[in-house]
């Protein structure tokens, strides 16, 4: 949940006419960091993906989903990572450029993906308010694993932006938010129906409930999560719903919770970022909260290694996933680790 209330947004109106192209970073050097922009020029577009009618909610109703595509520079099949969005609102509010951008100039194709109430929306006043409806979890993590397999897909089709970009091998989801809850279905469903996930990230991940009535629990399949998965904690202590779970009935914030459950991951890792709120993960911030660079930083550092190790296969960063990197953020109280992880992955 992105903790805004319900404030309405008036954002620039886009006209897109086919799927056009922009250049959103330039070729930077690579840095030593996780978070750094990468050396590739990256491209994005975006698209509507058809999804066939669902009748598990009401927002399966609606025919697409929105989507935007950052495509990185240069020949050959990329890794692929999906990220899902906060709740309430559409990638108008919550783009998450900024790790977009990032992974994409890293060499990842990267998609971050509207739900379909979201998409939707007529006017960009209505924007929050539509995507109220966007919570079951049937629908909605079905519709992640959909996308997917429209991005593998495109890649064997002639004209399109990811023709022979996908690497149907190398895929991870991650989630902020409500956008965490529903992607923690979705793993569960990928084992099943495919594509094979190589890595699940959970950034500060809430959980569906109404005072001390849950919907549908991510907490009950946690379990059943076998994906690699890293989850990222703020400090869940923004009253009402970006608290942490046990401190009351308006919260929903389950990221120290959850964690523990995740019982039948291949590989576990997890944090507090210490002095976060939960829309520090935003990448860009665009709610009411003022941004804190330091622990976007931490977030972007920690997401993306787990991503980067997992789903891209770069040894590079295996400090950070509970080596001497994620220690001397710690000591510089930066991080809390938490305990119980998997021992620090060991390059192939």
């Amino acid at each position: 949940m992105g903790g805004r209330g319900f404030r309405i947004a008036v954002p620039t109106v886009v006209v897109l006419v086919g799927l056009l192209w922009a250049g959103v970073a330039e070729a930077r050097p690579r840095a030593s960091t996780p978070e750094a922009y990468g050396p590739l020029a990256v491209h994005s577009t975006t698209v509507r993906i058809p999804v066939p009618i669902d009748p598990n909610g009401p927002e399966g109703a609606n025919p697409s989903v929105a989507a935007n595509v950052y495509v990185p520079s240069g020949p050959g099949a990329r890794p692929l990572v999906q990220f899902s969005h906060a709740w309430p609102g559409t990638l108008r509010e919550f783009p998450l450029s900024g790790w977009a951008k990032r992974l994409a100039s890293r060499g990842f194709v990267v998609i971050v993906s509207d739900r379909r109430g979201a998409s939707s929306s007529p006017n960009p006043a209505f924007n929050q308010l539509i995507d109220l409806q966007d919570l079951d979890s049937d629908v909605n993590s079905e519709d992640i694993l959909r996308v997917l397999r429209w991005a593998i897909a495109q890649s064997s089709v002639r004209g399109s932006p990811l023709y022979r970009k996908v690497d149907r091998r190398r895929i991870g989801i991650a989630g902020h938010s409500l956008g965490a809850y529903h992607a923690t279905f979705a793993a569960v469903r990928s084992k099943k129906e495919g594509p094979r996930l190589s890595a699940l990230a959970l950034l500060d991940p809430t959980d569906e409930r109404l005072g001390e009535y849950t919907l549908d629990s991510s907490l009950a399949v946690s379990p059943q999560v076998t994906t690699p998965t890293v989850v990222l904690a703020s400090e869940a202590n923004q009253h009402p719903i970006m608290c942490d779970m046990s401190d009351g009935p308006d919260c929903t914030i389950v990221s120290r919770h959850q964690y523990p459950r995740l019982t039948g991951a291949r590989a576990r890792f997890g944090l507090k970022v210490v002095g976060a709120v939960h829309e520090d993960v935003e990448d860009p911030n665009t709610g009411s909260t003022p941004s804190q660079p330091g622990q976007l930083r931490m977030f972007e550092r920690y997401g993306m290694a787990w991503l980067e190790f997992w789903v891209g296969g770069d040894c590079r960063v295996a400090g950070y996933l509970g080596g001497v990197d994620a220690a001397r953020d710690q000591a510089a109280k930066r991080i809390a680790l938490y305990k119980g992880g998997t021992r620090k992955p060991t390059c192939r």
